[in-house]
């Protein structure tokens, strides 16, 4: 086989390579801004005062302050009673994870105040 067509096949599994661990590391790196926004959203939403609509905006400002641009398709549900539950998913950013519909979901639980 020629030396040539030996390389192109090297290169085209260094780089397929590089685009899994940037999207691993994408995907990690999603799921902890997502747990620490639920986090975020579970403390608010379970203060004395507090609302799952409060814990809501509280987790989704989390999210557009620390994710930026990719944080558009998010999405954080809340469930309300003794222990609140803050749930914060969706995409990460990423060159093979993206068409492939990888999905990341974190869930926070605190207990009611009051």
């Amino acid at each position: 086989m020629d030396v040539s067509v030996e390389m192109l096949f090297g290169a085209l599994a260094l780089i397929l390579f590089l685009l899994v661990v940037f999207d691993a590391v994408a995907y990690w790196h999603t799921r902890n801004i997502f747990d620490e926004a639920a986090a975020e959203g579970a403390r608010v939403a379970a203060a004395y005062d507090g609302t799952c609509d409060d814990g809501i905006a509280a987790a989704t400002a989390m999210v557009e302050r620390t994710a930026g641009g990719w944080s558009r398709a998010i999405t954080v549900t809340c469930n309300d009673g003794p222990i609140v539950t803050v749930t914060v998913g969706g995409r990460p950013p990423g060159v093979l994870s993206g068409p492939l519909g990888a999905w990341v979901a974190a869930t926070e639980t605190a207990p009611k105040e009051g």
